[in-house]
């Protein structure tokens, strides 16, 4: 029933997804603009796209649950904030490249490099929350079963999302998982692995990879530890500075003498292109999780729960059910 005091067509005209190609004003000259398949950002925008269909089918299959708590209905909404984060971080990563590209063609100034490292570090921070969110939809698709949420029940740090978790209005932080090898080994304990199981390999390969361990470390130094300032600037180290210590013969330290233009900071070297290179190599990764996940969801476990029903993800031309 609709509500009659709203517009049944308030969604007219509004745009079911959009693919962002960068990030920033540009006054109209995009003709440098890195390439989506020179970087290996095409793929990402295709699942991106695989993720967006998902989710704009909106569906419930069960016409007697509540669409307002429909568990199948909150793994869209999930779907889509992983495709949108996706996408504004391969935006960044396309903007960190063009950035690079520009300062070695001397198109821009050399101190864009600040502008370059604080895109690819919002891309690689992008990665890290998306693989959170991917946990998060596998366990959310897998509650759809009642015998899910009673595994998760039997399990004290999944309880949360057992049958007290209600989709769209629980917001106990212990119903939102980490990503981690303890997180995927609990869900692997307790679902149903004839059809979850290609799901919960792909976040196992995926914690286990260079480009997720690159990203969560990144991540996890700039958050909680010390963020090196650029090396385009002069910065501060162990070793950089007007002032040197002075030692005697047998090492000790005897003073100081200051002077000059002394010693620029060293350890950020290098770390703006090796963040670029981290956020394109961690969003490719991640995308490639998420393309399996979205397949065994629409190809293994809906038709498996629900006597054949599926949704289209890879139809060109439309997005809707269907039965296999």
């Amino acid at each position: 029933m609709v509500d009659g005091n709203s517009d049944a067509d308030d969604a007219r005209g509004v745009a079911a997804w959009s693919r962002l190609m960068h990030i920033g004003a540009h006054e109209g000259d995009t003709s440098t603009r890195p390439e989506l398949a020179e970087l290996g950002v095409d793929d990402v925008h295709r699942i991106c796209v695989r993720a967006w269909k998902y989710s704009r089918n909106d569906f419930e299959p069960d016409t007697w649950v509540e669409l307002r708590r429909s568990q199948w209905r909150e793994t869209c909404a999930l779907a889509g904030s992983i495709a949108e984060s996706l996408m504004l971080g391969s935006a960044a990563y396309i903007e960190a490249v063009w950035h690079q590209r520009a300062i070695s063609a001397e198109t821009e100034p050399a101190g864009m490099a600040l502008a370059q490292r604080y895109l690819a570090d919002g891309a690689i921070d992008d990665v890290v929350s998306v693989g959170h969110r991917l946990a998060n939809f596998v366990v959310r698709v897998a509650r759809t079963s009642s015998a899910a949420q009673a595994g998760l029940d039997s399990v004290e740090r999944l309880r949360a999302l057992g049958s007290i978790y209600v989709p769209f209005a629980t917001d106990d932080h212990n119903a939102w998982l980490s990503l981690n090898s303890g997180t995927v080994a609990r869900l692997r304990q307790v679902l149903d692995l004839t059809l979850h199981a290609a799901s919960l390999d792909a976040l196992d390969d995926l914690v286990a990879s260079p480009e997720w361990i690159a990203a969560v470390s990144d991540r996890a130094e700039r958050f909680h530890r010390w963020r090196k300032e650029n090396e385009y600037v002069i910065g501060v180290d162990a070793e950089s500075g007007t002032a040197r210590d002075i030692y005697d013969a047998t090492n000790q330290h005897i003073g100081r003498a200051v002077g000059g233009h002394g010693r620029r900071h060293k350890i950020s070297d290098g770390l703006t292109v090796k963040n670029t290179d981290a956020a394109g190599s961690g969003l490719r990764r991640i995308a490639q999780t998420l393309d399996t996940i979205l397949t065994n969801t629409v190809e293994v476990v809906l038709p498996g729960q629900h006597n054949g029903f599926t949704v289209s993800i890879d139809d060109p031309n439309r997005i809707g059910t269907r039965r296999i």
